[in-house]
């Protein structure tokens, strides 16, 4: 038997009927406050049975209520946050009001629950929330397992291996008032490390490095925990943001580094072909892996740069998904049947494993095919659940247009026409358009006649101000960002453009489209993306540098400026949301 506390005023019918059909036979409701505190504490001391709490301003997903009570042990979910927009002409940091949340305490948990309970209602002055609990909780040594620690689900690897010392890891650093920042910092600098031995030809620096790579996963996991369990503020998005910028700035290091060490092995004239240099790459000469984008060394890094921009689309789809739904991307129940479909979504900890497991015995062209054929098998996964799950879901309204990355032009063009052309349409009309020109070959476009990728794309500004409340408009950043990267990718390629180069314009791209949607995501959404010049500026500016004969200048140029910004940003707004 499950007894469930909702922290609310009322418990609404519907979580009333969701608790029942998950088995939860008594369902009690009391403030979020003080007094409801102490409720908790009553409860947990009479019951003998599992507690679960829920709170928030926002329903807990089905799906989510049943992950956790089938755990086991003491779990919790820490809940989205609800982004409160920021009034007009105010220069106030917009907080984030709790969203969903739900804890599930096991029966040898419940003395510390009710401590807790108490502990947090004798000082706690407004509405409280599970990452409260959670924290006092893991302040008095409770093992608590947060399902939505990190940016990429879980999977087994995180599950079976990383998250049981990861959760002792958090403990030890809360206990010593590290912060979860200071683990993601920490995570970072250990991934760029792996990253620099991963550029060693030799086997033992690789094996070094895939362990590194490893324990900044542990690291990164470890810090997730710790941001799950902390309290409300203004911080939290912050923090938020440098995980996952820690996470796609850790993986784009090593697909560079694996790339770069292609490169140093193919002048060594070691005699294998280029990126097939593992203990056992030399037995993959004579096959597909061998030739596939090229047998040299920019074969390597048009390998590189589609799977960095596979992660990168990926990644906006889940934040754009959690947007639309109210409901993180890959979030899956944990039943022993569901188990192969956690590792078919390749999360992180599956990524890390196969980069370990290929880059030493067989090179990094292996890695990176591996990656691609997987990871789209994983994206078409993850995808065809989303779009199962939205069908009977409510929406929300008016937020999505935020996290498109649109410029300026977008913008004005979106208000031509009121917000009334649905956004989808267009945009996978120039998608369309984009990638045959792309196959065909972009060098064979002569003159100005290049820029007809970009051209193909601008109809989708006509949607920039549509409300984007369709079941798939959240589909429009993400497809909006696969667009752009599609044309830089094959302009820079076709237009000899150095392979680094063009990886190093395509992560600053994809970077700038994360980094506006977790702000649209905190409520610090910017309508229009004038100083990134959107993701049609930047385009144009591509088509017309390889117009004028300037695109290796003006690849340096652009991807120098985003960088810069980047960080610019970084230091002047998400760390002053902070303070």
């Amino acid at each position: 038997m499950t007894v469930a506390l909702v922290l609310a005023d009322e418990a609404d019918a519907g979580l009333r009927g969701r608790l029942a059909a998950l088995g939860v036979q008594r369902v009690d409701a009391t403030d979020r406050a003080g007094p409801g505190l102490l409720t908790v504490a009553d409860a947990a001391r009479a019951t003998g049975e599992r507690v679960l709490i829920c709170a928030g301003d926002d329903a807990v997903p089905e799906e989510i209520l049943a992950r956790l009570l089938e755990a086991g042990g003491t779990a919790a979910f820490t809940g989205l946050r609800a982004p409160v927009p920021r009034a007009a002409g105010s220069r106030e940091t917009p907080s984030a009001r709790p969203g969903g949340g739900a804890l599930v305490v096991d029966t040898p948990d419940l003395d510390a629950l009710a401590d807790a309970a108490e502990s947090l209602a004798a000082r706690q002055a407004g509405p409280a929330a599970v990452g409260a609990l959670l924290g006092e909780l893991t302040q008095r040594g409770v093992t608590v397992r947060v399902l939505d620690a990190g940016p990429d689900g879980e999977g087994l690897v995180a599950r079976l291996i990383v998250d049981p010392a990861a959760r002792d890891m958090a403990v030890w650093a809360y206990g010593r008032e590290l912060g979860p920042a200071a683990l993601y910092g920490i995570s970072l600098g250990l991934g760029l490390l792996a990253a620099f031995w991963f550029t060693d030809t030799a086997t033992g620096a690789q094996v070094l490095a895939s362990v590194t790579l490893l324990v900044s996963f542990l690291v990164a996991r470890s810090g997730g925990q710790l941001a799950a369990a902390g309290r409300d503020g203004r911080a939290r998005p912050a923090v938020d943001w440098f995980g996952a910028a820690a996470g796609l700035l850790t993986e784009f290091a090593v697909y560079a580094a694996l790339a770069v060490r292609s490169g140093l092995v193919g002048a060594s004239g070691a005699g294998h072909p280029a990126g097939l240099n593992g203990i056992f790459g030399g037995t993959l000469r004579n096959t597909l892996a061998a030739g596939w984008q090229g047998a040299g060394t920019e074969g390597v890094w048009r390998l590189a740069v589609a799977a960095m921009l596979l992660l990168g689309v990926r990644r906006m789809a889940e934040v754009c998904y959690e947007a639309a739904v109210g409901a993180p991307g890959p979030i899956f129940t944990r039943s022993s049947r569901r188990l192969p479909g956690q590792v078919i979504a390749l999360p992180t900890g599956e990524r890390y494993a196969v980069i370990a497991v290929t880059a030493v015995f067989f090179g990094p062209r292996l890695t990176f095919g591996v990656l691609l054929a997987w990871g789209a098998v994983a994206a078409g996964y993850v995808l065809a659940r989303q779009m199962a799950s939205t069908a009977g879901q409510a929406r929300a309204e008016g937020e999505l247009p935020a996290y498109r990355g649109d410029g300026v032009v977008p913008r004005w063009l979106g208000g031509v026409v009121q917000g009334m052309l649905p956004p989808l349409l267009p945009v996978l009309t120039g998608l369309l358009v984009t990638c045959m020109l792309a196959v065909l070959g972009l060098a064979n476009l002569p003159g100005i006649l290049v820029l007809t990728p970009a051209v193909a794309m601008l109809p989708a500004a006509l949607g920039a101000r549509h409300p984007h409340n369709g079941r798939l408009d959240w589909l429009v950043p993400p497809l909006l960002l696969t667009g752009e990267g599609v044309f830089l990718a094959a302009l820079g390629f076709s237009g000899q453009v150095p392979p680094p180069l063009v990886f190093a314009l395509l992560a600053a791209v994809i970077m700038r489209h994360a980094d506006l949607a977790y702000r649209a995501r905190s409520g610090l959404g910017v309508p229009a993306d004038a100083f990134g010049l959107g993701w049609d500026g930047r385009m144009l500016l591509a088509g017309l540098a390889a117009v004028f004969g300037i695109l290796s200048a003006g690849y340096a140029v652009l991807a120098g400026y985003l960088w810069l910004l980047a960080c610019w940003e970084f230091l002047s707004g998400w760390l002053r949301s902070a303070s």
